[in-house]
């Protein structure tokens, strides 16, 4: 007797189908959407509930950083403009430094940047992030990056992060905040 190879495969699929209990009709089920509960169920700053205007969060337990958005995204031609509230835990930086062998009396005399210390991106409404300001002939005045280093007693600062963004992609969006040590949130953008 000869093997024939269609007619084992056949036999396996059957097989297979009777054991799955799948027919040719099932289709699987499509992954689940979040609803607005579980939305709200979510931790305040993830990406399933993202912080809302006007608060301010921990980017963790640890961190030093805590920011929020002080007002709606501002929308211009191609580009989002996030006012940012940006508050400044010394003890943390201090704790932080003596974890590490430094002397926490450091921070009082280096200071931190915050532009060097915190990446801004934008989500867009497809899930692809965008984080770089192309529009020279925007005028967006108190930009993160020109703050520059802050030392005690400055601990409550306020800044503008403006990013390129296609215009499809600003409806939907919403921002996140990342430290260098990776730990993130994510602000609603309205």
């Amino acid at each position: 007797m000869r093997f024939q190879p269609a007619a084992a495969l056949a036999a396996l699929t059957i097989v297979g189908i009777a054991l799955t209990g799948c027919t040719a009709d099932s289709t699987p089920d499509p992954s689940p959407t979040p609803s607005v509960s579980e939305s709200a169920e979510a931790a305040p700053g993830s990406r399933a509930n993202p912080l809302p205007v006007g608060e301010t969060i921990r980017l963790s337990d640890v961190s030093a950083w805590s920011v929020g958005a002080t007002a709606a995204t501002e929308v211009g031609d191609g580009y989002v403009v996030l006012p940012m509230r940006i508050l400044i835990d010394w003890d943390a930086i201090r704790d932080q430094l003596a974890e590490e062998g430094q002397d926490p009396a450091d921070a009082d005399t280096l200071g931190i940047d915050p532009w060097a210390s915190l990446v801004v991106r934008y989500i867009g409404a497809s899930g692809r992030s965008y984080e770089l300001f192309e529009n020279a002939a925007a005028d967006v005045p108190n930009q993160l990056w020109s703050i520059g280093t802050v030392y005690p007693p400055a601990e409550d600062l306020t800044a503008n992060v403006a990013v390129s963004v296609p215009a499809e992609e600003i409806d939907g969006g919403v921002w996140t905040v990342l430290n260098t040590g990776g730990d993130a949130v994510f602000l609603a953008a309205s």
